[in-house]
């Protein structure tokens, strides 16, 4: 192997829990008392983080970085920040959200309008307070770069359900298990190792919402701040490494994929009525339940790494497109959507990453489609543009994207 494709990693993780004097401040809205949100009250159940993880040889350097929050906040700006940082141009970042919805909601501007003033003067100062965090952040993984090696796997993992029941009505979506229902489990776990054989750092892929805490009031004291599912996980595995490792969860296209376990559900009346119903003090309890299960099948999963490499190719590229307005559910909106499609390549692992809710069967197409037999799919990777409406295969947004992932799959075999 050439010299020059030698692997080095570094990471780091930094809390960015909000400060104090950001509560209380609203949440979203809720259907079950309507025109009046749920709020934060300053109730932290679990700290949530940024978590950067740097990848590079000696031509190039690769950077995800993840927050524990909806989405993304200050798209453009701070993927340039991150860029600027670490000295890549930034196309070789992928910024992308875990999307908790147990985290503030600092990435859509049309929260703005709806809550007001005092909620804007709020999110506006904790985007400034992430901004001053991420530099020292990304410092801090370069510093950390040592030799590493690199193992992928995948398994199947069934703790996500198919949330479309659509027989139920309009509001069955978000709190929905429609058991029967299609759904992609791919686990996909990249390990990088030490060469000591200690993990440095691990990234999962899965296709799963992160609203498993949303609105829960177990005190009636607010929403709790958390990194609801796949944030405790990340940190059952981080303290079970005794920190010495960072574990990142990069959502799959989830738009479609609700956690088998809520703490808020749906009920059928016998007159087939909808009641959602909030499950209290047994919030907490699920969310320790279902955070240690998948925090059991991700180290399941990197344990049965097979190949490991200390070498590997490395390259990225991003594409710009647009669609119409009717093509996503983005409110107060008339004008075409910009998306962001990107392509890394570690080696023979392909990892693409998209703005946008994209639903599971999209991301299933894209998987298949691609030639090589490890592609992850990684979303709310930008701007936030709410849902891809149509996933029959044939619709505007993922006619696109697949092009655009042809297209550059073509130019990166070209550039080998």
């Amino acid at each position: 192997m050439k010299e020059e494709n030698r692997l080095y990693a570094g990471a780091a993780r930094v809390c960015i829990t909000p400060p104090a004097d950001l509560f209380p401040i609203p949440h979203f809205m809720n259907h079950m008392t309507p025109g009046k949100p749920s709020v934060f009250s300053g109730k932290v159940r679990e700290d949530i983080y940024f978590r950067v993880l740097i990848v590079q040889n000696e031509r190039t350097r690769l950077v995800f970085a993840v927050m524990d929050l909806p989405g993304v906040p200050e798209s453009a700006e701070v993927t340039q920040l991150i860029a600027d940082c670490a000295g890549v141009p930034e196309q070789q970042v992928v910024y992308t959200a875990t999307h908790n919805h147990s985290g503030l909601y600092a990435d859509n501007v049309d929260f703005e309008r709806i809550f007001g003033g005092e909620f804007t003067e709020k999110i506006r100062k904790y985007r400034k307070f992430l901004r001053e965090l991420i530099p020292g952040a990304i410092r801090q993984a370069a510093g950390n770069l040592e030799p590493v090696r690199m193992g992928v796997a995948r398994s199947d993992c069934f703790l996500n359900v198919n949330r479309n029941e659509k027989e139920l009505g309009p509001k069955a979506g978000t709190y929905g298990f429609r058991n029967e229902g299609p759904a992609d489990r791919d686990l996909y776990v990249i390990r990088f190792d030490r060469l000591n054989g200690e993990p440095l750092a691990v990234l999962y892929n899965y296709a799963v919402h992160a609203c498993m805490m949303i609105h829960n009031n177990p005190e009636g004291l607010g929403t709790e701040i958390s990194g609801d599912l796949p944030g405790r996980a990340c940190r059952i595995l981080e303290q079970g490494l005794e920190d010495r490792a960072v574990v990142l969860f990069t959502s799959g296209c989830a738009g479609d994929m609700n956690p088998l376990m809520m703490s808020r559900v749906n009920i059928v009346r016998p007159d087939g009525g909808i009641e959602t119903r909030e499950l209290g003090a047994a919030g907490p309890v699920i969310l320790e339940f279902m955070g240690n299960r998948l925090a059991r099948d991700v180290k399941k999963t990197w344990e049965s790494v097979a190949e490991w490499t200390e070498h590997a190719v490395l390259w990225a590229d991003k594409r710009s497109f647009s669609v119409s307005a009717k093509a996503v559910t983005k409110p107060f909106n008339e004008e075409p959507v910009e998306f962001r499609v990107g392509l890394m390549m570690l080696g023979s692992l392909a990892v693409a990453a998209t703005n946008g809710e994209i639903f599971h069967a999209i991301g299933r197409r894209i998987k298949e489609e691609s030639p090589y037999r490890d592609t992850m799919v990684i979303t709310h990777a930008g701007q936030w543009t709410a849902y891809v409406k149509d996933d029959s295969g044939e619709g505007e947004y993922e006619t696109a994207v697949r092009e655009q992932i042809r297209q550059m799959l073509k130019e990166f075999a070209g550039a080998r």
